[in-house]
């Protein structure tokens, strides 16, 4: 079952937890919870309460991995009190993630209710947890309140009683991970938080002559410029005891046509505005032989090339970044590299960053490609890639190895991203804003060109 790291966060999240514009608030105050009932189906637990922010806001955030039993109920309660000024609104807006094992689908229920002078306010949201894993989110709010003060409660609750018979019979569990369920008192409502977006992508794999170089994709969509770097690594490899790095790399880019848009060999020879950018941004290579290029890039479909000068071959890393951190109406909706996958150490190894935008669960679909190259007259296409997505600190997060078996492979479908041979690979992944590394390797130590792909999916 896939598990959700949710380690970043706490830091990812913290744009939620200020307020738009400049209305006065009443005080929320947070005097008892999160509590969990009952303790014993939850482990994994760090669901807690974030600080209150003005006194207007309560903002919970973890995960957990419930167990329950048939007929049981699993809640998160937590309560205390409030003091409204005129115009306040209690206000839900709430996004978790559930990957479930169990094939029967069940219910969640999202509930609050404030007490004022005996008059209570719900604020409620239900719905059903569908089997696999899934995003749920949504809001709610009540009128304009009155000054007025009173007691508050909050329930998150998930319904196993519709299940009662079916989990006697089949052992199941479910991954919790919640982005934000927000409490919030405040003529401003609560809003759900708008999902990250791929901000980067480096690649590290051999580049050989002719058709065996190292070659990157990237589609821009939207419809304001982006400014991108393009970097090739080979000398600054060797501190990190890659064996045979790459002494000079050559870096090209190509829009959709495949015409050459610009080229770099040494990245000193960049424009003095370009390698101000660079290293004001950290990006500036560290060695004088490797390549870089500052663009500002239209929408539309890119490709990135590296070789080796002089017909050199070695290990080199294809990076693409974006600087403009979510704050165009354009992103990388889909970033690609492809690549001669070895053994050990060679195989095709990508990393990506997840951030920027809205600071939410970004759904992510990774595909590790081989047959289906066969198309674009590649005859050393990896014959039966395995694909591996592993966190920050290596932990693996999720593998497939025939796209098929992948218990996600509906929604794979439904985006219209199924790969086109059963034994190519492709994983499914709703992903919390942090780093994260795909490995292509080959079935028994098989090897061949592969491509490495990685697509923001718009839910």
């Amino acid at each position: 079952m896939t598990k959700l790291s949710l380690t970043t966060l706490g830091v990812a999240c913290a744009a939620l937890l200020a307020f738009s514009g400049t209305a006065s608030a009443g005080i929320l105050n947070l005097t008892d919870g999160p509590n969990f009932t009952p303790p014993e189906s939850f482990t994994n637990n760090t669901i807690e309460a974030d600080t209150v922010i003005n006194g207007g806001l309560i903002h919970l955030v973890g995960n957990a991995t419930i167990t329950p039993g048939s007929g049981n109920t699993a809640s998160i309660d937590l309560s205390g009190t409030f003091s409204a000024d005129a115009g306040d609104k209690f206000s839900l807006a709430y996004s978790f993630v559930v990957d479930s094992g169990i094939a029967t689908p069940f219910t969640y229920a999202i509930v609050a209710s404030a007490s004022i002078g005996g008059t209570v306010i719900p604020i409620e949201a239900t719905g059903t947890i569908m089997p696999g894993l899934h995003k749920y989110e949504g809001t709610f709010a009540s009128p304009p309140l009155a000054t007025s003060a009173g007691d508050f409660s909050g329930t998150i609750t998930f319904n196993f009683s519709s299940m009662a018979g079916v989990l006697a019979a089949a052992a199941g569990s479910i991954d919790l991970a919640i982005q934000q369920i927000d409490f919030k008192l405040s003529p401003n409502e609560a809003t759900v938080a708008a999902p990250a977006e791929q901000q980067n992508l480096s690649t590290r794999g051999n580049v050989g002559v002719a058709d065996d170089v190292l070659i990157g994709g990237f589609i821009i969509t939207g419809n304001d410029d982006k400014q991108v770097v393009l970097r090739a690594i080979g000398p600054s490899l060797d501190p990190a005891n890659v064996a045979n790095p790459l002494a000079d790399p050559v870096l090209e880019l190509h829009d959709s046509t495949g015409a050459p848009v610009a080229t770099n060999d040494n990245w000193m020879d960049n424009s003095a505005d370009d390698q101000t950018t660079l290293t004001d941004n950290n990006l500036a290579p560290t060695d004088d032989n490797e390549s870089a290029l500052v663009r500002t890039l239209s929408p539309g479909r890119y490709t990135v090339t590296v070789r080796g000068a002089n017909q050199s071959s070695g290990v080199a890393l294809v990076e693409i970044y974006d600087l403009d951190n979510g704050t165009t109406d354009s992103k990388l909706a889909n970033i690609s590299t492809r690549g001669t996958v070895g053994t050990d150490e060679n195989a095709l190894i990508g990393g990506f960053i997840v951030g920027g935008g809205g600071g939410g669960f970004s759904t992510t679909i990774v595909r590790g490609l081989g047959p289906s190259l066969n198309d674009a007259s590649i005859s050393d296409f990896l014959a039966d890639p395995i694909l591996e997505l592993r966190d920050a600190d290596g932990n693996l997060i999720d593998s497939n190895d025939n796209w098929m078996d992948n218990p996600n492979r509906q929604s794979i479908t439904d985006d219209g991203l199924a790969p086109t041979d059963d034994n190519e690979s492709a994983l499914y992944e709703i992903l919390s804003p942090g780093l994260y590394t795909a490995i292509l390797l080959g079935t028994n130590g098989s090897t061949g060109v592969g491509l490495v792909e990685v697509y923001d999916v718009v839910e």
